[in-house]
């Protein structure tokens, strides 16, 4: 059959072609075959956001949380939960992003000039002249790993967002009254008898059978059941050992030093220049910006003639206030410590050249190139070790993306071994047992990763016996993985569970009668209040609430005044019964509290009631412009 189809392969495709045709006129055809564009998981206007944009920011959020906190595990920050909330962040930021474009919060460089230099450590780079030392500033921000291009995006943000969240949180006024009502709710204090019943002191009351264990085990078997589990093989291409591996030799290392010595430069070019600024705004015509103009080609044309005129035409004309009266000089300064026009005109001239007419937002310029400095960079043997270092990294980083490729194709087109991938990725096969459905303290670093798992327990995989899908676990690894047995869900035998079940069952037994002894006791405070013996004096509030859980606590805060003093009864997780004799509301400052601290405090508690409600005013603005923009978060809610 196969010799005749080769034969009359002509015939045939002609003769398939008005199927395959039919076939996707009447079923219809899947967007992915004509695109490889990723799903969209969530839409703001007309910005969507997809899968892609939010695993980057997942990722990205993940290692920047590692750095800060190594003890976070993959569980913690690639839960379901801890994605989601990752998304939100990523609608959150288009939302007030297209505010901020739509409605034209725009911040210009004077307003971020000012805001800069409020900053104490950015205010002590100004020299006695009150220009800032460009360097030093780039300097500051190199130390903290930013660069001034993103840490000074982040500024206009930060200050745009203070213009759209401005207005909202403003109204969030309180009179005095209402602050002082709110104040007495939320950090109110009460003043309580109370009397624990714990299991503990119980526990030997508790009479343990046969009969009685078998029963519990009987009523309770899902708790003695032992998970699905899995014995699994898996291999992890990771890029530290990509680095690991690479060997390099001085000629490689030396060519990439002259290449790119540049980027290592402990101090940058530097441009001595003076300019003759003929200023504009935009509250300008279009007549009053051609007159400016004019005078600036006017003073121009002189120079053409005689550039040694330019300092006393600076000092005439110029409407810099800041280099006037030295005749334009503007000292020594660093590529992008001007704005970009003017830079670029600036480190395009040659020594003691004049440039052309420099239009710019401030206005016009006149530039005069009069010294460099070229910048300092250190020799190869400073560099040494860093150089080594990037090189490996960019050359494993290259490697990786290869690789990671190879992997993918691999795994997918023999399904049924990870030894291709082994063999021709040079990695190892590691094998790990008893992997459960919830990753635990046992779990491989490189299957705690909620996808890994998820993959591990369908059916392709549990059934089929088919390697998972390569997943990206974050850190710079991809793993993938495949079932070897499966050990199906069961529960253990009582024999196997014997203690277990017997310290269950006495801790139920023994709650059971510390609550019994616990209702008799309220019974007795709710006949007489006066006899509270064997209690311990306890305050509580919102802020010291004393291992009360919150239910507790809004119920002890609630009662009317006038229903005090209350005896109140409350079951606690752990089976303890509390009895609580809930006798006045507790003054708000202790006795020992002077007056100054009072005000003190009070002015801080007004405060924080101040900044709840502008927050509450806030997140209430933002979902208005959730609705007004009309965003779908189409990923489920875990």
């Amino acid at each position: 059959m196969f010799d005749f189809i080769r034969k009359h392969l002509k015939v045939v495709m002609i003769a398939f072609f008005p199927l395959v045709i039919f076939a996707f006129v009447f079923v219809g055809m899947d967007p992915s075959m004509l695109t490889q564009r990723s799903p969209v998981v969530a839409k703001v206007g007309s910005k969507e956001i997809t899968q892609n944009d939010w695993d980057a920011r997942h990722r990205s959020y993940a290692d920047d949380a590692r750095i800060a906190n190594p003890q976070l595990t993959s569980a913690m920050l690639d839960s379901p939960q801890q994605r989601y909330v990752v998304l939100e962040g990523l609608v959150r930021d288009a939302v007030f992003n297209s505010v901020i474009r739509d409605r034209h919060y725009l911040i210009s460089n004077n307003q971020l000039a000012r805001d800069l230099v409020k900053q104490p450590e950015i205010a002590a780079l100004r020299g006695a002249d009150g220009r800032l030392d460009m360097e030093g500033y780039r300097d500051l921000l190199r130390q903290n790993g930013l660069t001034s291009e993103g840490y000074e995006a982040n500024v206009r943000y930060q200050l745009a967002m203070q213009q759209v969240l401005g207005i909202p949180q403003s109204t969030a006024v309180t009179t005095p009254e209402q602050a002082s009502a709110a104040v007495n709710a939320l950090f109110q204090s009460r003043d309580l008898q109370v009397k624990r019943f714990t299991p503990d002191a119980y526990a030997a009351k508790v009479t343990v059978t046969d009969d009685a264990l078998q029963a519990f085990y009987s009523a309770n078997q899902s708790r003695f059941q032992r998970p699905e589990q899995l014995d699994v093989e898996y291999v992890v291409l990771d890029l530290q050992h990509l680095m690991d591996k690479i060997k390099l030799n001085e000629e490689e290392l030396r060519s990439y030093y002259d290449n790119n010595k540049g980027s290592y430069a402990t101090t940058q070019e530097q441009r001595h220049a003076r300019h003759i600024l003929f200023a504009t705004d935009a509250s300008m015509s279009n007549e009053q910006r051609n007159a400016v103009r004019a005078k600036a080609d006017a003073a121009l044309a002189q120079l053409r003639e005689d550039s040694s005129r330019f300092e006393s035409i600076a000092k005439a004309e110029s409407d810099d206030p800041g280099s006037k009266d030295s005749g334009g000089d503007l000292g020594f300064f660093s590529r992008g410590a001007m704005v970009a026009d003017f830079d670029n005109a600036v480190f395009n001239l040659k020594k003691d050249q004049i440039s052309d007419v420099v239009p710019t937002e401030y206005g016009y310029h006149i530039i005069q190139l009069l010294d460099t400095k070229p910048a300092t960079i250190p020799s190869y043997e400073e560099l040494h070790e860093r150089l080594a270092k990037d090189v490996k990294t960019n050359m494993a980083r290259s490697q990786f993306v290869e690789q990671a490729d190879l992997l993918r194709n691999l795994s997918h087109e023999q399904r049924d071994s990870l030894q291709p991938v082994a063999d021709e990725l040079g990695l190892s096969i590691q094998t790990a047992k008893g992997i459960s459905r919830e990753s635990s303290a046992d779990t491989p670093e490189a299957l705690k990763n909620p996808a890994v798992l998820e993959a591990l327990f369908n059916n392709r995989a549990t059934q089929d016996k088919e390697n998972i899908e390569a997943v990206d676990i974050g850190n710079n690894q991809i793993v993938t993985a495949r079932v070897v047995q499966q050990h199906p869900a069961q529960v253990l035998p009582l024999e196997q569970v014997r203690e277990e079940v017997k310290t269950l069952y006495v801790a139920q037994e023994s709650a059971k009668l510390a609550q019994q002894a616990g209702e008799e006791a309220l019974k007795a405070w709710q006949a007489d209040l006066q006899n509270t013996s064997d209690s311990e004096a306890l305050v509580v509030s919102r802020q010291q609430p004393q291992g009360l859980t919150a239910g507790d606590i809004d119920a002890i805060l609630t009662l009317p005044a006038d229903k005090l003093p209350q005896a109140l009864g409350f079951e606690q997780a752990d089976g303890t019964y509390l009895v609580a004799n809930i006798r006045s509301i507790a003054p708000l400052f202790a006795e020992d509290v002077d007056e100054q601290q009072r005000t003190l405090l009070s002015n801080a508690y007004t405060a924080q009631v101040s900044q709840m409600l502008a927050a509450a005013e806030a997140e209430t603005y933002y979902e208005v412009l959730k609705q007004e923009l009309k965003v779908q978060i189409r990923a489920p809610r875990p």
